[in-house]
């Protein structure tokens, strides 16, 4: 099981035990979360069945992992974060990262992704890993500030249908050398 370690962070790969305590971490954050789902018509519209049956999903894809974001001292869950070891298009991807909103601007979405950058600089398993990218939603002023704010810079701008309809994102990159 993936684990990563970091100065106040243990993020480790989620089990079906944990989709119950890390959901609401998701739904902390309305804003992102009408921007990204919806069903039945109903755009935010998200629940238990529906963040398993994505997790399900996502256990099936090779190189994709969730891995929970806890606190060292009393293991709280904090956030979690989605990556793909590497996409259709060769590059290793950022899915989510996400903080609960009353632990935002404390540093654990920063420690959380240098957590995953160290991960893949030291592992021999990621040796392609010289450039991650990671979409973001135009409408998406916070996560565009937050991946500005890592280092990444915006490569193309692309459109598409998602849950909350037709939106323009940023592919952007992050180098990892």
């Amino acid at each position: 099981m993936l684990e990563i370690v970091t100065d106040r962070l243990e993020m480790r790969e989620t089990v079906a035990d944990d989709l119950e305590v890390l959901l609401p971490i998701y739904l902390s954050n309305p804003t992102f979360v009408e921007q990204n789902e919806g069903s039945e018509g109903e755009i935010g519209r998200y629940d238990l069945d529906r963040w398993q049956r994505d997790w399900h999903i996502q256990q099936m894809l090779p190189g994709s992992h969730r891995l929970g974001c806890y606190l060292k001292e009393d293991l709280a869950p904090v956030g979690f974060l989605d990556f793909l070891e590497k996409h259709e298009d060769g590059y290793p991807w950022l899915g989510s990262l996400v903080i609960d909103k009353g632990s935002q601007r404390r540093g654990f979405g920063s420690e959380a992704f240098q957590g995953l950058i160290d991960y893949a600089r030291e592992n021999k398993a990621c040796p392609s890993w010289t450039t991650l990218r990671a979409a973001v939603k135009v409408v998406n002023e916070e996560g565009l500030a937050f991946l500005t704010h890592l280092g990444f810079q915006t490569v193309k701008t692309e459109s598409e249908r998602f849950a909350g309809g037709f939106q323009q994102f940023l592919v952007m990159e992050y180098s990892v050398i």
